[in-house]
């Protein structure tokens, strides 16, 4: 007991030292801060006079997750710039001039979501910017971006958090130069992640309950989740579920984590939404009173492929409902793999 003490504080000991400061705070959270630059052709579309930063954090955040230290200590990674956002944008996106309209600039969002694997990392940006040009008459509206970058574990988050920002601050000065011009009024579509005429749409909280059912099975899928305002046609969505389901020969309830939600927007009412379901969970045998089953055959495994037709207003809360088919497949040890094509019913309200 006495040894195991030993050890308990030489962790501890070795831990601390570990970090990149002594300082306490450390082990709540460690800083990265990250210094952003954007080449001279960057620049040379927008005309910007005034940037706000209405977010509700340190106007340097880019990013916070989780990092282990020792892969035992939770330790909260922040990322920030080295001067604020609005000063960046203000000094290294806008190059004045006459010949192109002027705009003031409000940050409502802009955050960059990390996440690892074992091979690589991934760096996810959301972005809501509203838009006023100065002249007359003014154009209004709001820019959104959603973008995703993958990069080797090998290489640095400084470069990986650098190259995000340059892509998007190429994406947005193109933009601004095609907004400022009217290009979106000229050809329909041609700056899809500008909505003009409106002001910036927030997080969108969903409950859903979708019921599947074929001809040898049936199930009732429940989820929650929050949703980002959408900043491209396609995008993905990752969420959190249960599934309670029935075949002919036993009942089962399932979990699930990170299942990808793949959608293509048809237009502002409607779009197409492909899920993609892995599960793991229990199941309860029917036929427990006339048949002996191994401990291991309590356990449940399900994959799922579903196509749905989505009624979804695009940056509007309300009823969603949806039509389309199930594919689905489930093993349980010692049987074999079977296969269920059904159809899909599903009803949500997005708050």
């Amino acid at each position: 007991m006495k040894k195991l003490k030993q050890i308990i504080v030489a962790l501890i000991i070795l831990a601390a030292f570990g970090c990149k400061t002594t300082s306490a705070q450390q082990w709540v959270a460690d800083t990265l801060t990250v210094s952003v630059w954007f080449p001279d052709t960057t620049r040379s579309s927008a005309n910007i006079k005034t940037v706000n930063d209405n977010r509700n954090c340190s106007p340097k955040l880019l990013s916070v997750y989780e990092e282990k230290k020792l892969l035992i200590f939770p330790v909260d990674q922040v990322v920030q710039t080295t001067k604020p956002l609005s000063s960046i944008i203000q000094k290294q996106l806008s190059t004045p001039t006459s010949e192109t309209s002027a705009f003031d600039i409000d940050i409502q969002q802009f955050n960059i979501e990390r996440t690892s694997s074992m091979f690589k990392n991934q760096y996810k940006l959301y972005a809501s910017i509203g838009i006023q040009e100065t002249g007359a008459p003014a154009t209004t509206g709001t820019l959104y971006y959603e973008q995703t970058t993958t990069q080797n574990r090998k290489a640095t988050d400084e470069t990986a958090y650098v190259n995000v920002i340059q892509n998007w601050g190429e994406k947005f000065t193109s933009d601004l130069h095609a907004i400022g011009h009217g290009l979106d009024t000229m050809i329909a579509g041609s700056v899809p992640r500008f909505r003009r005429g409106s002001p910036p749409a927030g997080q969108n909280f969903y409950v859903e309950t979708e019921f599947f059912a074929g001809l040898r099975f049936w199930g009732i899928d429940a989820a929650l989740w929050f949703s980002e305002p959408e900043g491209s046609t396609i995008f993905n969505r990752s969420i959190r579920m249960m599934r309670y389901v029935e075949h002919p020969n036993v009942r089962a309830i399932a979990f699930g984590r990170d299942i990808r939600r793949w959608n293509y927007r048809l237009n502002d009412r409607w779009l197409f939404d492909n899920k993609i379901v892995l599960l793991f969970g229990i199941n309860n045998w029917k036929d427990m009173d006339t048949s002996a089953h191994k401990l291991e055959e309590i356990l449940y495994m399900n994959t799922s492929f579903t196509q749905r037709v989505t009624f979804n207003q695009r940056d509007k809360s309300g009823l969603i409902f949806g039509v389309g088919v199930i594919e689905d497949v489930h093993y349980i040890i010692h049987h074999r793999i079977k296969l269920n094509i059904g159809v899909s019913l599903s009803c949500a309200y997005k708050f």
